[in-house]
């Protein structure tokens, strides 16, 4: 209706479109039509239409001559998801081949995983896929427990990955150490024979 769009039609101005990510940028646009109660389906239409480059709308070129009467909206967002989203295959196939941890914690893995099965349930397969990605030593300890949330599993092996950061730069601090202050660090980390029969080595 022409007064709901006038209502609606409040200032705004969209990031340009991101062909790599479709999916996330529609989800940004439809929060600020949210907060500015953009309702109307015209309106969030020429909003998208208007965020394309030009190679974006070349790609689209015949949906933007000719759009439908109705739901103009929806159509341009699957149009868009479709022409520039990865498939079902190709994201099974993403899954199934990833590069590793890197230097990112475990987390920021988990959430591009998640990402990628774009909101199916995690299953053992997805579970174990994220487990080969660790280092061998974390890897292990998550192994021998049930995770009924991906998001607790990334959470503990955060926890670990931490760990092993944080005892990785002690170990280079005491290799970077003098001669005589490494052996001032030794002797002080050496447990004394009465601690030894109560206490592990590192308690």
């Amino acid at each position: 209706m022409p007064g709901e769009e006038q209502q609606n039609a409040v200032s705004l101005k969209l990031p340009t479109f991101w062909t790599t990510q479709p999916q996330v940028w529609f989800e940004q646009a439809e929060a600020q039509f949210h907060i500015r109660q953009i309702t109307a389906d015209n309106t969030r239409y020429y909003y998208v239409v208007s965020a394309l480059d030009q190679n974006t709308a070349g790609r689209i070129i015949d949906y933007l001559r000719e759009p439908p009467d109705e739901n103009k909206y929806e159509g341009i967002k699957t149009l868009l998801n479709t022409t520039f989203g990865l498939t079902r295959r190709e994201r099974a196939a993403k899954l199934l081949h990833m590069d590793g941890l890197g230097d990112r914690k475990p987390s920021e893995l988990m959430n591009e995983m998640l990402a990628l099965m774009e909101g199916h349930k995690s299953c053992l397969l997805f579970e174990q896929i994220f487990l080969e990605q660790m280092p061998e030593d974390i890897r292990l300890l998550l192994a021998q427990y049930t995770f009924t949330d991906p998001r607790s599993l990334a959470a503990w092996a955060d926890e670990l990955w931490q760990t092993k950061q944080q005892e990785g730069a002690y170990i280079n601090r005491i290799t970077a150490l003098p001669r005589q202050e490494k052996q001032t660090v030794t002797r002080t980390a050496t447990p004394s024979t009465a601690n030894r029969d109560k206490w592990c080595y590192y308690h």
